[in-house]
């Protein structure tokens, strides 16, 4: 099937009313809405509470009222009054402030919700208090959505085309999983080497397009023929076309188009068509060339039948490996990696080192539970400098991609993106919650300012995984916190954490990283296998 493009198909605009069920109320038509009821009129339970809240799917709370303005939906999208939009397959209670809508002639799935999800909100302006969308306001929003012959809502075009935008976006995701796993991998079965980038033009002493070559003038034969193909090893046809053609051996090729990103390692003399370019080291064996496509692959994400890798591109674009001791790429280890997964019969291929990793970490599991070591107890300004956030104040925050650290305990802690800066401005750090969620903790890889409600705390141990781990013992405890009890900057330097030691009785740093390590492979791994089943 053809790519689907928006401008592929005809639009028209539609009333909401016309889309979804209304009623006549007291107000005029209106679409169905939530009640008010009192907090202590909730019982806890399982039913999600939707209310104006932007994280969390709306989702505030779980519960159960016999009040009779519990009002139940399922399969239906929210609207709040501020102009949130999600979408609840499942039964779900909504707040006097939010709106259920319920499609007239079509039944709400995945695809067709998020599509209609974005029209919605594309066509919505309401975001304040004094500006609030109320339930006779929202049949009169008018939506954009695309139609068929017969001018009604083309909902398989809907669903179609978020089935392929989701796939899309499944494989950057995957391709990111991917390569953190990998990562991981090396570090946890103590395979551990520095990683750096090189460019393409430093790894590859030859990077040369094949020759078109048509169809009509393709011979019969036995020379395998490469084009762009993400199967079969990239080999579309078996030809024996001698003049007029570019023939390799012992290299990889890399698909410049059509399955854009795909690299195969070739151990025999195969033609190459113009969609594929030739990538030959003097330094790889077999080995090493399996080894650089699984990560060379990865380009996939980056590219697409709108994004080709053209031969500017190609030259830019870099390769994260392994490196020895002078920095230069450890041909050796690369060899010896993959020679070792065959040898352990895990397969021929990297492609399958993922599974690898997994069934070690499980393995390994075990050994590093928390409750196989020592513990002891350290005071926090003991293994990390501690500094205060500072404040940057919603009327001078600007929009923009710095992220922001709050008290809040969604989202890592981050209360918004912005491009103001302060002396704040920190990466590889823990924040902890002296305010709002009291004792929340989070590590920030990336670069971020913190608000005066958190403490930053930098680790005296350099390493993201030991890092993550003293997070995670610091919000360990945060339920003997309040609001009124904070977390300020002295008592924040003399609360104490366990942490694990050797018998020595010193921090017990590998036990720490392992851990993480195994933790976030499971995890991963978990992930990597949704996206497959999905």
């Amino acid at each position: 099937m053809s790519k689907l493009t928006l401008d592929s198909v005809e639009w028209k605009t539609f009333k909401i009313k016309h889309i979804f069920e209304t009623f006549s109320g007291t107000n005029g038509l209106q679409v169905y809405t939530g009640s008010y009821i009192k907090k202590n009129e909730f019982e806890e339970s399982i039913i999600p509470r939707i209310t104006v809240k932007e994280t969390n799917n709306g989702v505030d709370s779980y519960v159960f009222s016999d009040n009779k303005g519990f009002r139940v939906f399922e399969n239906f999208i929210s609207v709040s009054f501020l102009g949130g939009v999600f979408y609840h397959p499942y039964k779900a209670s909504i707040d006097m402030k939010v709106h259920a809508l319920i499609p007239i002639d079509v039944k709400l799935n995945k695809y067709n919700s998020q599509f209609l999800m974005n029209s919605i909100k594309n066509n919505i302006n309401y975001s304040s208090y004094g500006n609030q969308l109320s339930s006779t306001d929202l049949p009169r929003i008018q939506i954009l959505l695309p139609i068929d012959s017969e001018g009604n809502p083309n909902w398989q075009f809907m669903e179609d085309y978020i089935k392929q935008e989701m796939k899309v976006q499944s494989r950057k995701v995957a391709s990111y999983y991917e390569n953190k796993l990998m990562k991981l991998g090396f570090e946890l079965l103590d395979l551990e080497v520095e990683w750096k980038e090189f460019f393409f033009t430093d790894i590859f002493k030859e990077i040369k397009r094949g020759k078109r070559l048509t169809k009509s003038n393709q011979i019969d034969g036995d020379t395998p023929y490469v084009s762009s193909t993400g199967i079969n090893n990239g080999v579309d046809n078996f030809i024996c076309n001698d003049e007029k053609v570019r023939k390799y051996a012992n290299n990889l090729s890399l698909a410049n188009s059509g399955s854009v990103g795909s690299c195969f390692y070739h151990n025999y003399e195969y033609i190459a068509s113009d969609h594929i370019t030739a990538l030959t080291s003097e330094h790889a064996d077999e080995y090493i060339y399996k080894f650089m496509s699984t990560i060379i692959s990865r380009l996939e994400e980056k590219y697409s039948f709108n994004r080709e890798i053209n031969d500017k591109r190609i030259s830019r674009e870099k390769l994260f490996l392994p490196i020895d001791k002078n920095g230069e790429p450890h041909w050796e280890y690369m060899s010896n990696f993959v020679k070792k997964l065959e040898k352990e019969n895990i397969e021929k291929t990297l492609n399958h080192i993922y599974i690898y990793i997994y069934i070690m970490a499980k393995k390994l599991e075990n050994k590093y539970l928390l409750k196989n070591t020592l513990w002891k107890e350290f005071f926090i300004e003991d293994i990390c400098e501690i500094k205060s956030g500072k404040d940057i104040y919603e009327r001078d925050r600007i929009e923009g991609q710095i992220p922001y650290v709050t008290a809040t305990a969604n989202n890592n802690g981050i209360g918004y993106f912005i491009s103001n800066t302060n002396a704040t401005l920190q990466e590889k750090c823990i924040s902890v919650n002296r305010n709002g969620s009291v004792g929340y903790s989070f590590y920030h890889s990336y670069p971020a300012l913190f608000g005066n409600d958190t403490r930053k705390l930098i680790p005296k141990y350099e390493d993201a995984h030991v890092a993550k781990f003293i997070s995670f013992m610091i919000s360990s405890q945060k339920e003997k916190y309040g609001y009124g009890y904070k977390m300020g900057t002295a008592r924040l330097k003399r609360q104490k954490i366990l942490l694990p030691i050797n018998e020595d009785e010193s921090i017990n740093y590998e036990f720490m990283k392992k851990y993480i390590i195994i933790q976030e492979i499971i995890s991963i791994y978990s992930i990597l296998d949704y996206y497959k089943q999905n």
